[in-house]
């Protein structure tokens, strides 16, 4: 399976050109999700699986409800790639969905320089985890965390659903560079994922923080 992923910008800048393509696609003041999916949407699955998740991520992913609408339209998108489809396709009523075009701005200006910084980690490498028939399990593994993403227990605590965004937008990179150890990271992320999502569950919000506490900071130590 070649033609899912898609390939690198020219520039190497894949973060940073998500977002600036998905704002020039933006009409008026306010940024529709089909602006984010035609950013992409006609060359690969995995930059458009990468900006939604980054969305989640970002401050923008405080507003209610948002993390439960972009899980589905993941999931959307991952069972697509499971059925070999070549580009993504949404409903129109969920195209037309928007959000503040400032808000996403702001957000673009102030992430520049983190973004650049991950921008220069990225690119081809341990291809072999990232080629073939890992697209298809980095789909199974990105719609297993669009369940967690969208779970009520989750959707209900503010920025928890950063977590399972996190492995979903190394998947989503992963793809769209090439990149075998950005996949592996979201696995190991996608475990840790899953114990916080479990904790969340059956051992309450506390413990759930604490878990996915624990999670982030040994990703940022490593």
């Amino acid at each position: 399976m070649t033609s899912t992923a898609g390939s690198t910008d020219k520039d190497e800048r894949p973060l940073q050109t998500l977002l600036d393509k998905a704002l020039e696609q933006a009409d008026g003041d306010r940024l529709k999700v089909g602006d984010l999916l035609d950013a992409y949407g006609t060359r690969s699955f995995g930059p458009v699986i990468a900006l939604l998740a980054l969305i989640v991520i970002s401050p923008l992913g405080a507003v209610p409800f948002l993390p439960m609408l972009f899980a589905a339209l993941i999931l959307l998108i991952a069972v697509q790639i499971l059925f070999g489809r070549k580009h993504p396709w949404v409903p129109d009523r969920i195209r037309k969905i928007a959000f503040d075009r400032k808000k996403a701005e702001a957000f673009r200006e102030k992430s520049g320089d983190w973004l650049k910084r991950i921008d220069k980690l990225i690119g081809p490498r341990l291809e072999w985890a990232a080629t073939g028939p890992a697209d298809y399990a980095a789909a199974l593994a990105v719609c297993f965390l669009c369940l967690i993403l969208g779970a009520p227990p989750i959707e209900l605590i503010p920025y928890a659903a950063a977590l399972p965004a996190s492995a979903i937008l190394m998947f989503g990179l992963g793809l769209t560079a090439r990149d075998g150890l950005l996949m592996i990271l979201g696995y190991l992320i996608t475990a840790g994922a899953t114990v916080a999502g479990y904790m969340w569950i059956f051992g309450g919000k506390e413990q759930g923080e604490q878990s996915a506490a624990l999670l982030g900071a040994g990703i940022a130590f490593a």
